[in-house]
């Protein structure tokens, strides 16, 4: 997106020549709602493979359509507008939504696992975190040379990490990570299960 500042007869026969003029640059809600839609059927198609069903889940599917509808909206800026500020928005609020129903659900059940294995439950959740993250970064970095904020976010995407990869960037302040994250995160949400 390019902005032009000029006698508006002059920008007029420019733009109409450089490309499409976008006149508004609010949140496109029914454009992102249909990818929410679509994204959210994607993920409830279950393919059986013997007796396993396999599905993206609903944010696998989400992840693919916003692929989609992110492509789309690329080659055409027209439609689909979607702020940063309004993406950083959305996304800081559905972690915070994630984090605390996680809670929620998982609360009820911590305490008498605590009580049952001791501090062993904490510290196998943590290697089990922590164990396949190390591998995946010495054989990423040494043996594959993938570049670090990819691999990186590479990491996050086959842990099935949304908190992980939105603190990731955040403190890069690069989106780069995301091209890591989002086909392994996608392939990890259709296998894990």
């Amino acid at each position: 997106m390019l902005t032009l500042v000029g006698a508006r007869s002059g920008l007029g026969k420019l733009a109409s020549r450089i490309g499409a003029t976008v006149k508004n640059d609010a949140t496109d809600f029914i454009y992102l709602g249909l990818g929410i839609v679509c994204g959210s059927l994607l993920g409830q198609v279950v393919i059986e493979f013997g007796d396993v069903p396999l599905s993206l889940g609903t944010g696998g599917g989400c992840l693919i359509s916003g692929l989609l509808f992110g492509w789309f909206r690329s080659r055409t800026q027209t439609f689909g507008a979607f702020p940063p500020q309004a993406a950083s928005t959305l996304k800081d609020m559905g972690l915070a939504i994630f984090i605390a129903c996680t809670g929620l659900v998982s609360g009820p059940q911590a305490w008498p696992l605590l009580k049952e294995y001791g501090a062993l439950l904490p510290f196998a959740g943590i290697a089990m975190v922590l164990v396949p993250a190390t591998i995946s970064l010495v054989v990423g970095r040494k043996l594959l040379k993938i570049e670090k904020p990819l691999l990186i976010g590479a990491i996050a995407g086959q842990q099935c990490s949304t908190p992980a990869i939105t603190s990731i960037t955040q403190v890069a302040q690069s989106s780069v990570p995301m091209l890591g994250y989002t086909i392994t995160y996608t392939l990890s949400n259709f296998l894990l299960p």
